[in-house]
Parts: C-alpha cells; sequence; structure tokens
C-alpha cells in the first residue's frame, strides 16, 4: 500500500508570542509501505508481540518515511525557536496558567445535564456544549432521545467539521455511537485508549472480535485486524444499515499505549500513527471521529497536534498553538487536560518539523 501526501508550507517567526508565521512554499511527500498479510504472524521489527484475535494479521512495522524540499535554514530556524519555547519552563507555566483561566462563551450544556442524559455521559464535567454538540436523528435512535456526548470541532470551515471529538462508548450508548458513525458519513475512527487501564474501564468493547454484532439497525462485521507494531492497530468494518440496506466500510485506528491523564513515552509512534491515519483519510471530507474515554484529555491533544501540522500543510499564514486550543475549547470543554499533554502537543510538532530535517539532502 503506497501513496503521498503533498504539503506546501514557508515559515516566518514572530519571536514575541508562540505563533509561526508561513510564507514560502514547500513540498513534503510522505510514502506509506506495509505490507498487507492475511496470515497470521508473530514477527515484529521491534520483536513479537500477541495477536489480540484469531482474525488478526500482522506485518514487520515500518515507519512511514518523511521527504521534503524545505529550506534547511528556515526548517532549523523553526526547531530552534520552537525547542527554545519548550525549554523555557517558565513561559511555558504562565502560558498554561493563561489557558487554564480561558472560559468559553457560551458555554452552556443544559441538554447534556438533563437526566435522560446525564447516564449517558462518563463524566459530569467533560460534556458538549448546547451549542456545539452532535445531534442525532431521534426516529432512528432506539430511544427516540438526539442526545449523544459528541462535539463537531471546527477547524476553518463552519458548516464541516474536521472531527467529532467524543467519549468512548458505553454499554448503554453503543448504538448510538453507531449512528453517529453513520449519519455523519464518517469512514475514519481514531481510538486513543485501551479498554481498560488498571482494573478501570476506559471504554466498552464496541466492534465485535469476529463475525458481525448488531446495534440497534446497524451491524457491524469486523472484516480485518492487522497489528503495525506494538503502539498501534488498524481494525476494518463493514457498517450496514438494516433499516436501509446501505453498507460502508469504517477503519478504525487504535492507539495503545497513551494511558489516561498521562502523555505517550515519545512522539515518534503517535506521529507516524497520524501519518497513517490521514493516508486513509486523505481526500475524504467527512469528519474524523476521535475519541479515548472522556473526549477530551487525549482526544483534545492529538486534535491540537494534527490540527496545527494541517494547517501548516495547507500553507497557511499564521499559526498559534495557545490560540489554537482555545478555539478546540471553544467547541468541547476540557480539551487538553493537563500541562503535559499540551507540552507534548509542542513536542510532536517539533519531532514533525525535525523529522522533516532529517529527510532532507544536508
Amino acid at each position: 500500500m503506497r501513496g503521498g501526501i503533498r504539503e506546501k508550507k514557508g515559515y516566518l517567526l514572530e519571536k514575541s508570542s508562540f505563533k509561526i508565521l508561513f510564507f514560502g512554499y514547500l513540498k513534503g511527500d510522505v510514502q506509506q509501505t506495509a505490507s498487507q498479510k492475511s496470515l497470521v504472524s508473530s514477527q515484529f521489527s521491534d520483536g513479537p508481540i500477541p495477536s489480540p484475535s484469531a482474525r488478526s494479521s500482522t506485518s514487520s512495522w515500518c515507519e512511514e518515511p518523511v521527504q521534503s524540499n524545505m529550506d534547511i535554514s528556515t526548517g532549523h530556524m523553526i526547531l530552534s525557536y520552537m525547542e527554545d519555547h519548550l525549554k523555557n519552563k517558565n513561559r511555558l507555566e504562565k502560558e498554561w496558567e493563561a489557558l487554564c483561566a480561558y472560559q468559553a462563551e457560551p458555554n452552556a450544556t443544559t441538554v447534556a445535564q438533563q437526566e435522560e442524559n446525564t447516564q449517558k455521559n462518563r463524566s459530569r464535567t467533560v460534556v458538549p456544549y448546547d451549542h456545539s454538540r452532535i445531534c442525532l436523528k431521534g426516529e432512528n435512535s432506539h430511544d427516540n432521545s438526539d442526545y449523544i456526548n459528541a462535539s463537531p470541532i471546527m477547524d476553518h470551515d463552519p458548516r464541516n467539521p474536521a472531527y467529532i471529538a467524543t467519549q468512548g462508548p458505553l454499554p448503554a450508548t453503543v448504538a448510538d455511537f453507531w449512528q453517529m458513525v453513520w449519519e455523519n458519513g464518517c469512514v475514519v475512527i481514531v481510538m486513543l485508549t485501551p479498554l481498560a487501564e488498571n482494573g478501570v474501564k476506559q471504554c466498552y468493547h464496541y466492534w465485535p472480535d469476529e463475525g458481525s454484532n448488531l446495534y440497534h439497525i446497524y451491524e457491524v462485521n469486523l472484516v480485518s485486524e492487522h497489528i503495525w507494531c506494538e503502539d498501534f492497530l488498524v481494525r476494518s468494518f463493514y457498517l450496514k444499515n438494516l433499516q436501509t440496506n446501505e453498507t460502508r466500510t469504517v477503519t478504525q485506528f487504535h492507539f495503545l499505549s497513551w494511558n489516561d491523564q498521562r502523555v505517550p513515552t515519545s512522539t515518534r509512534s503517535l506521529l507516524d500513527f497520524r501519518r497513517k491515519v490521514n493516508k486513509c483519510y486523505r481526500g475524504r471530507s467527512c469528519p474524523v471521529v476521535v475519541h479515548c474515554s472522556d473526549g477530551a484529555g487525549r482526544s483534545g491533544t492529538y486534535i491540537l497536534i494534527d490540527m496545527v501540522l494541517n494547517k501548516m500543510a495547507k500553507g497557511a499564514k499564521e499559526i498559534d498553538i495557545a490560540a489554537t486550543l482555545e478555539h478546540l475549547r471553544d467547541q468541547r470543554p476540557g480539551m487538553v487536560q493537563t500541562k503535559e499533554q499540551f507540552e507534548f502537543a509542542l513536542t510532536a510538532v517539533a519531532e514533525e518539523v525535525n523529522a522533516i530535517l532529517k529527510a532532507l539532502p544536508q
């Protein structure tokens, strides 16, 4: 499976605030390579790991290579600026304090707090705003309700959300989850949590391990489960609406090594994971479903990284990462929950620039 992603960007730095301004042109080519094997194997580039199910397939994991013709001096200037920001802990602390003091307006959550809906929320604090929530079609819902704990996340186009940030499904909300996927035309799901951590359930197992499961009027068939490396795997589902007999293929990218309230041990695997997600998603206009347990901490961090890097790839004239996070919090409360997660997002952006630099002819 091979493909490329073309990126355009150039840079000019403004030292007075955490901004990256863009002026030039960059063409990057991200090549994805992986063997799609149908046979079960336990051989990995980083050593053997057990197959999670009999239907799993595996491959020798090869990190997504990055190629670019970005100007070397410009790239080093960006990287130096990012690293300086990360090393200046006092500056980072003040920026995080300002972000914590930020209040979204409007911020009413009356629908989410209604008695019939509170049982559908994993968290009391992470619930969708009234003005920014995904509404299901009540006539197609198993309980005639339009509520789901999910928020549309807009980037630049207010008519077309780039993401849907949502909590991990509960046993009582699995049918709602698949209804949301269906009604919003979603074909990619990004899952950022294990099903349980230290005996605490983080997300209900909302897909079949083999064969098919029926969730209200939505039949979900597991087509394949492909292990890329010890950090993430990819599942393919065949989703069928039994009311209309229409079908759709949905791909779930499951990142396994990101614990709640923490950050991954390194940016490398998450950045490669992101490249694979975007390779699958390229050219589509539907929102990407992103969820962890509550749909805010890990989900917000991933969306922040992806949104900033996508803006860069599209040749945006100005990037302000703190302002981008405020933009996310305008649409869903609690996005990026800890200073460590915010710092990880900054590090990931710097590492992606570094990866481009390393791919350049020196």
